[in-house]
């Protein structure tokens, strides 16, 4: 290209734009008018809320300066769209980041938290001084220090507006005050549970779920408060975690109290280990308990001589606690010189004195057994005069009389139905009108025959 100079002289210059290049382009779209939405959270297991950031100006970890209804505050980015994700409209209530934090704001966070912790110990004190009722739980200050809210735990309603007067004024800070309940209180405070981990409500479970005792006895877990309750008072959260597994491992286990066949032998389940899937069986024809594996439920019994191992265990097992039994009684014994007495008169004597006790017993003691065993069966004595102090049987002291006639038969009837009493006077006076009673039917009495 020619170009004339001012003094009359031409020069000549080339274009260095390369050919395959269009003389003119336009540029590139900006990236600040392509938005993403991205995911924050406030804390560490907090809600997670949606803004909306540049795309590839903010990754997952960066921390960002956020405007809520409590000022500026600032936040972690937990979740951002990849990079080949579609493009789609941002709604319109969800608003932009203030922008991506530096350092500075970062310190500023660190001093706003120490002069929350002040502020919430000074509110501590002072309810505890006027006995308002309440426990302060956590104060959260915004990046200017200006406004913040203040959780607390109250039985019931309380008025505290003199309280917050006067640390409003003491600080220089409008708090928000608002009431949280036990796990939340656990959720803000932090700490380490009876497992030696940190608290999931504080770490990183943003929901609570609803955990019944149903869940804990279907783990078979002791109902003890103190053993199934984390530190806010309920029931523990994390039991909810293997409660589908632990269901779905029962199902295929027999029910508590049915009765099942096992190679054992037939017997009642009295107790179920569903993560070992055996199953406590207390047997019929055995004492002991054995644990059988649940692939084992509902085999025939054995019919061959060898024994099930199971029941080798248990026989095993009562071996063992019998011998330790008869150690614990033998240390128990008392030592060989302190015997009893009545081990040293020797068992002759002991003999002695129970066949004594046995004569005592058959002595009579009220003069029914005067005359020989012969005499009140109806039978004649014998010529040696021998006599037996054996008693009669009950049966033949309680026969009834022969009915003669009529008229003895309604004495008898009325002696049946009047209630039993005890013969006064000589029990052989007794003992001769039974002998009488067992004469002949409509036989005559000596008494009654007439005198010539």
């Amino acid at each position: 290209m020619n170009h004339e100079s001012d003094d009359g002289s031409t020069t000549q210059t080339t274009s260095e734009t390369p050919a395959d290049e269009p003389a003119c382009t336009s540029d590139p779209p900006s990236a600040e008018d392509e938005r993403v939405i991205i995911g924050i959270r406030i804390r560490e297991a907090s809600r997670i809320y949606h803004f909306s950031a540049p795309r590839g100006r903010v990754f997952t970890g960066d921390y960002v300066v956020v405007n809520r209804a409590r000022g500026d505050q600032l936040a972690r980015v937990v979740t951002v769209p990849d990079d080949d994700a579609p493009t789609r409209e941002i709604p319109g209530d969800v608003r932009p980041i203030v922008r991506i934090a530096d350092g500075e704001d970062r310190e500023r966070a660190s001093q706003q938290a120490e002069r929350a912790d002040q502020i919430l110990q000074d509110m501590r004190s002072t309810a505890v001084k006027e006995d308002l009722g309440l426990y302060p739980v956590a104060i959260e200050l915004s990046l200017d220090g200006d406004r913040g809210t203040a959780w607390f735990q109250a039985p019931e309603h309380v008025d505290f507006r003199q309280m917050l007067d006067d640390v409003q004024d003491k600080y220089d800070v409008r708090l928000h005050m608002q009431q949280a309940n036990q796990r939340e209180r656990a959720s803000l405070v932090d700490g380490y549970d009876i497992c030696g981990l940190r608290l999931c409500c504080s770490s990183w479970m943003t929901d609570f779920p609803h955990v019944g005792i149903r869940v804990a006895k279907d783990q078979d877990l002791s109902l003890n408060p103190d053993s199934i309750s984390g530190v806010c008072g309920r029931l523990l959260c994390c039991l909810t975690f293997e409660h589908e597994v632990y269901r779905e491992m029962r199902g295929s286990l027999p029910r508590v109290g049915k009765r099942v066949s096992t190679p054992a032998g037939m017997g009642k389940v009295i107790k179920l280990n569903v993560l070992q899937q055996k199953v406590t069986i207390a047997l019929d024809d055995h004492s002991q308990r054995v644990d059988v594996p649940a692939d084992e439920i509902g085999l025939a019994v054995r019919t061959e001589d060898a024994p099930n191992q199971a029941l080798v265990d248990a026989e095993r097992y009562r071996k063992e606690d019998e011998e330790r039994a008869a150690a614990l009684r033998e240390a128990a014994a008392p030592p060989p010189g302190t015997e009893s007495t009545d081990t040293e008169r020797g068992p002759g004597q002991r003999r002695k004195r129970r066949r004594s006790r046995r004569s005592r017993a058959e002595t009579p003691s009220d003069g029914r057994n005067d005359e020989p065993a012969s005499t009140q069966s109806g039978q004649p004595q014998e010529a040696t005069g021998e006599t037996s102090s054996k008693r009669p049987s009950r049966r033949r002291r309680r026969r009834k009389a022969q009915v003669v006639n009529q008229q003895q038969s309604d004495a008898a009837s009325d002696e049946t139905n009047a209630p039993l009493q005890r013969p006064e006077g000589d029990g052989r006076r007794s003992r001769r009108r039974r002998r009488r009673s067992r004469r002949a039917v409509n036989q005559p009495d000596e008494d009654s025959t007439p005198s010539e």
